[in-house]
């Protein structure tokens, strides 16, 4: 004998089926179910029937999720509280035990009187929905992964030059806020850049490439190769454009250093050239004197011997000191005492060169840390292009004079050796600290400054020149002081 269906204690009182109708519960295409008060199932649709299996009379909350008691969010439970219509997010389990994503409508019923009997419960499957939406999710999350991990500054921008999206390594090296306009970001202007990569692409809707030098949050320069690209909406019009930065800084270091190393190849040959005419010349005096027993000549030749043969010892020594990269010790060393050795040295060349020496030492100057004959050297080499300018100075109604000044400046020592001599234009002071560039002509051989700005360079400080033609120079050099002091 068929087991007969238990109805809910208010089916006696209301037809639900006539309530809801028939042919609306079976065709609409979602899970529609019936509940009384006590959660159990007094009406199933056909798809709900298909799916989940005649469960008439048993509580939703079992047939559902498999569970022994209502569940603690439960919106039929809302609907018979207070009346009203609501809405959920659910996970439910079919027949088969496979889960379905839905949204849970729910509904009251009422009597003619207006008492609510039942609920009407509503299940929208979004499962595959939900399955779009976890692909779509992961599909961002790997973009956004691939876009963060990629090696280089990655951003969008949009028309007003804004950066609306950058990846880390952009937002490491920047330090900027989403919203910034690129050329305040990473070239430190005010206004659009001349000739933008960025335009181009929103001008023409093409892909370009340029060669940049942008400014990190360290005030580093850096040389970056720029490729652009146009982001297009679903009509095809332009809405952002990506900008990829490839950092060729250290590509561009090793050319600069196989062009100079080029140009140290050139120079060395250059100016060995000229120290062996020098040679050859006072060999060439020598061997008159001693031809003519002349001991005027023998002198004048012996003494153009040696003065080559030191040109030549201390361009070569100069030449393995650029060459060589290294770490000074760090002693304490004596500015003051420096100095003045120096400017002994100097002493005797700039008296009988008619040359002025002064000097205006701070004795109160802390020491220095760093190697005390590098130091000596950076101090000579400026002292002697000092003379040099002065004595190459046409004009002879001024004294030729060079001033030595020590002193501090907060945390670091300066070091000033200012001349009244030739002084230099802005194309020379431009080329001052090139290797083997003089303005000293077959004299010099190009190495001094180079090797005054390595020196400063490697006890962490810095030189700097102000010059002004026919008036004279002033080469400053700041290094920083002993933490004592």
């Amino acid at each position: 004998m068929a087991e007969s269906r238990q109805p809910g204690p208010d089916a006696a009182t209301l037809d639900l089926r006539a309530l809801t109708g028939s042919r609306l519960l079976d065709d609409v295409p979602c899970y529609i179910s019936i509940q009384d008060r006590q959660f159990r199932i007094l009406e199933m649709n056909r798809k709900l029937l298909e799916d989940f299996g005649d469960h008439h009379s048993e509580h939703c909350y079992r047939v559902y999720k498999g569970g022994r008691e209502p569940c603690v969010e439960c919106p039929v439970a809302r609907t018979f509280d207070d009346g009203q219509e609501h809405t959920s997010g659910e996970t439910i389990f079919d027949r088969r035990g496979l889960p379905h994503a839905v949204i849970v409508k729910t509904s009251p019923l009422r009597d003619p009187s207006g008492e609510i009997v039942a609920v009407m419960e509503l299940f929208a499957d979004i499962t595959v929905q939900k399955e779009l939406e976890h692909r779509l999710h992961d599909s961002l999350a790997r973009f956004r992964n691939l876009f963060d991990v990629v090696p280089c500054f990655v951003s969008v921008h949009d028309r007003d030059f804004r950066v609306v999206e950058a990846n880390d390594r952009f937002k490491e090296s920047f330090r900027h806020r989403l919203g910034g306009y690129c050329y305040e970001i990473y070239k430190q202007r005010h206004e659009v850049c001349p000739t933008c990569p960025v335009a181009d692409t929103y001008a023409d809707g093409r892909s370009h490439a340029a060669e940049e030098i942008v400014i990190d949050s360290a005030g580093r320069q850096l040389h970056v190769m720029v490729y652009t690209a146009p982001v297009r909406d679903s009509q095809g019009r332009i809405t952002d454009v990506i900008h990829v930065g490839a950092d060729i800084t250290e590509m561009r270091a090793l050319q600069e250093e196989l062009a100079s190393l080029g140009r140290l190849v050139g120079g060395i040959a250059h100016s060995i050239k000229n120290v062996l005419e020098g040679l050859r010349g006072g060999v060439y005096v020598v061997n008159l004197g001693l031809r003519d027993n002349s001991q005027a000549d023998i002198r004048t030749g012996w003494e153009m011997v040696q003065r080559n043969v030191e040109r030549l010892s201390a361009m070569i020594m100069d030449m393995l000191y650029c060459a060589k990269p290294r770490a000074p010790r760090q002693v304490p060393v004596s500015l003051p005492e420096v100095t003045r050795a120096a400017l002994q040295l100097y002493a005797t060349r700039a008296k009988d060169l008619g040359v002025t020496l002064e000097a205006d030492i701070d004795d109160s100057v802390p020491s220095v840390p760093g190697e005390p004959r590098d130091i000596h050297s950076l101090i000579s080499n400026l002292l002697g292009n000092a003379v040099d300018a002065c004595c190459a100075d046409e004009d002879k109604r001024k004294k030729p004079r060079v001033l030595v000044r020590i002193g501090r400046e907060d945390q670091q020592a300066v070091i000033q050796v200012t001349d009244n001599g030739t002084g230099m234009d802005e194309e020379t002071r431009g080329k001052l600290f090139n290797m083997f560039f003089s303005t000293k002509g077959a004299a010099g051989t190009g190495l001094g400054l180079v090797v005054a700005r390595k020196v400063a360079a490697e006890h962490g400080g810095a030189i700097s020149v102000e010059s002004t033609p026919g008036e004279g120079s002033t080469f400053t050099v700041k290094l920083p002081l002993g933490g004592s002091a």
